[in-house]
């Protein structure tokens, strides 16, 4: 099960400024960058529904050329709530009520469905006269277009297009121009392969759109493609080792059922070999477009070892011929 609330809480967290600038302009324009300060988790109780919620983003802060300090509260919502405007509320009094400084409340709405526009306010009145209206900035990433944001140089703009409006045949092209536009931003490793599993995460795609996919990569130029397939090799790299552990747990199963402790050991190379056959020839389609089936065939029925040289060797494969010539020669 994903854990929504910690992919984007770890998002906002790593990628702060740039989350302020992309949808808050105005904000960051204003903002002393170095004033910032993460704070704690905070618990809050709401004692009349005898609930405990924890505040996802908490930052300290100050604008350019003052002393005044204040606070921005970035919360996450997966799901629709029916009193989430009311929640809101209440997180802004329970934390005015602790630091007693101006306190700027936003929400990113990241549910896929309903398309419905929703509520940026909570609105308190007796009979026909309004007490108070309290109103929080909203990013409801499901009425942004994906499009607007293909030439937005942002880590953030990346990520959150996997979760933007998109047509079921564009997923597959949605995930390339994300990887696109995060290749080219400069990050370092650990950035990457963030931004990366987030984009991942939200774009998973089935065996029909990864053909897609595939051949999408195949089009683009050299240089972004070189770049796009280190990200995807990481994936794959990652891939393999959890092909390796579920094809030991497999092969564990295989040799309890034989009841021997040959058949167990056999049970987990095979399983182990399957699983490594199959994501070294995602990764080369990946790379180079589909495979004919007797290529497909031939590196199934590679030995482990082989299969490990393989997996190494195909990083310095530039066309399909490279393939051709490894496999003539074992």
């Amino acid at each position: 099960m994903i854990d929504h609330d910690s992919l984007f809480k770890q998002l906002i967290q790593n990628f702060f400024l740039d989350f302020i600038e992309l949808f808050f302009p105005d904000i960051s324009n204003v903002l002393d960058k170095d004033s910032i300060t993460f704070f704690p988790q905070e618990i809050l109780t709401n004692v009349r529904k005898g609930e405990k919620k924890i505040i996802d983003v908490l930052i300290q802060a100050k604008y350019k050329n003052e002393t005044t300090l204040f606070i921005i509260h970035i919360e996450h919502q997966s799901y629709i709530e029916k009193d989430f405007g009311e929640r809101m509320f209440l997180y802004f009094a329970d934390l005015y009520k602790i630091y007693g400084i101006p306190i700027l409340p936003i929400v990113i709405f990241s549910h896929d469905a309903p398309l419905t526009i929703q509520p940026s306010s909570f609105n308190i009145s007796a009979g026909t006269k309004s007490v108070m209206q309290f109103d929080y900035q909203v990013v409801q990433l499901n009425q942004l277009n994906w499009q607007d944001f293909v030439n937005i140089q942002n880590p953030v703009a990346s990520a959150l297009m996997s979760k933007m409006k998109m047509g079921a045949s564009e997923r597959p092209m949605v995930k390339l121009i994300s990887l696109q536009v995060l290749a080219s931003l400069g990050l370092n490793a650990a950035q990457v392969g963030q931004i990366s599993g987030f984009i991942d995460t939200y774009l998973k795609l089935n065996t029909e759109e990864e053909e897609v996919f595939n051949s999408q990569i195949a089009t683009i130029e050299s240089e972004k493609k070189e770049q796009v397939m280190e990200i995807v090799t990481s994936w794959m790299e990652k891939g393999i080792e959890k092909g390796k552990e579920l094809g030991r747990e497999e092969g564990r199963e295989e040799g309890r059922e034989e009841g021997r402790e040959e058949g167990m050991q056999l049970g987990m190379q095979l399983g182990e070999q399957s699983g490594t056959a199959k994501l070294i020839i995602h990764l080369l389609q990946c790379r180079f477009g589909n495979l004919n089936q007797s290529q497909q065939e031939r590196i199934q029925g590679l030995s482990a070892k082989r299969l490990e040289e393989l997996g190494e060797a195909l990083l310095d494969f530039n066309s399909i011929t490279d393939l051709k010539h490894w496999l003539a020669r074992v």
